[in-house]
């Protein structure tokens, strides 16, 4: 019955889209009709060394390397005028294990709605982060960030989720959300704001962020005439009792050529003391009681050696303040080396390794959910596929 309940509203949506989507309008199920479905599905085997006090290897399926699978349903509808509404409906999927991802919620990778112009583009629900967008400007794996979690060998088989590496510093997703993006010959902007739709929980009239709540902004520039583009961003959120979580940073990329680039991010995080995430569903930390400071680069670089076969080379490093309430700093080392090979345009498949290194702090402490059990290094391989719909 649960699952009824779950699959009535698609069934609905469907029904209703399907008699109502005009003559003049694309086919549905075709890009730009009122009801377009798609999906991804990265699957993979993956072992790691050191996955469990006993320093044992782990070996099994996992969830793939590049992307979270997921289906959706998203659609667009010219209303004249310039101006077209536009809607997108995304779940996410364990693969191993087939089950909800993104705490259990049936579109818990999206769930927006919106109004799209020349003048940019407004969108209210559940949807990615504007600061998120501007670091992916210059990660290798886009604004989704890959699919690359903290290092623990649990990470990939378990409920727990991915993308922890970012998400627990800005949150990945945000719930009741107001978005704008535009771009302006080669400039782009975007802000949001959110909250958790509890009492008290807004952000005020006058432009300032009051307690349960976030606002973010970016700055962009991407052109065709330079081989450079990349943005930069602010998040500042405040929590019910007032504590506060930054972040800044920025993304740069430098085009080689019309396939290959080099790829350089960063980040600096800080959270104060007591700090608790306004939403669970949007995967950031809290803190206890000595905050958590954090500074993140990334460098990467991707090379085709030939049309079908990609080459990703990717180092990151994390410097950690008072990591998850211990009174030592800590750093995180993690190296990524992946070959992708193209066996059509939306079928492909790799593989991959990278190894990480704790020091101090991050030894011992919950990072992102998962346990590091006391061990200094993690070396993992993976190989896996993808196939889009």
């Amino acid at each position: 019955m649960k699952a009824l309940r779950f699959l009535i509203p698609v069934v609905l949506l469907i029904a209703a889209v399907g008699f109502t989507a005009g003559a003049d309008a694309p086919a549905i199920g075709q890009p730009g009709s009122l009801l377009e479905p798609y999906g991804l599905i990265d699957a993979a085997l993956r072992a790691s060394t050191n996955a469990d006090p006993s320093g044992d290897i782990y070996f099994g399926a996992s969830q793939g390397l590049f992307n979270g699978s997921r289906w959706g349903l998203r659609g667009t509808e010219d209303l004249g005028g310039g101006f077209k509404a536009i809607y997108a409906l995304e779940g996410g999927v364990i693969l191993p294990v087939g089950v909800i991802d993104q705490q259990g919620q049936l579109f818990g990778r999206q769930a927006w709605v919106g109004l799209k112009s020349d003048y940019g583009t407004l969108t209210f629900g559940r949807q990615y982060g504007t600061f998120s967008d501007a670091i992916g400007a210059g990660d290798v794996f886009g604004t989704g960030h890959g699919n690359l979690g903290n290092g623990s060998a649990t990470n990939y088989s378990s409920s727990d989720g991915v993308n922890f590496f970012f998400a627990q510093q800005m949150g990945f997703r945000w719930d009741n959300s107001l978005k704008y993006d535009g771009s302006f010959s080669g400039v782009a902007v975007g802000v949001m704001a959110a909250t958790e739709n509890i009492p008290g929980g807004s952000v005020t009239t006058d432009g300032f962020i009051d307690k349960n709540a976030m606002i973010s902004g970016k700055l962009g520039y991407n052109s065709k005439d330079l081989p450079v583009s990349g943005a930069v961003g602010v998040q500042y959120e405040a929590d019910a009792t007032y504590n506060h979580h930054i972040a800044l940073g920025g993304g740069l990329k430098y085009a080689l050529d019309a396939t290959d680039a080099v790829y350089l991010f960063y980040i600096h995080s800080e959270f104060d003391a007591g700090f608790v995430r306004i939403s669970p569903n949007n995967s950031e930390i809290s803190t206890g009681g000595k905050g958590r400071k954090d500074d993140i680069v990334n460098l990467a670089a991707n090379y085709y050696v030939m049309p079908s076969l990609n080459v990703i080379a990717s180092f990151y490093f994390d410097y950690g303040t008072y990591v998850f309430q211990n009174s030592d700093d800590g750093q995180r080392y993690s190296g990524l080396l992946v070959a992708d090979y193209y066996l059509s345009k939306d079928f492909d498949v790799y593989l991959g390794g990278w190894y990480t290194q704790f020091i101090d702090s991050f030894l011992q402490t919950a990072d992102g959910g998962n346990q590091f059990k006391g061990y200094s290094s993690v070396f993992s391989v993976i190989m896996g596929t993808r196939f889009r719909f």
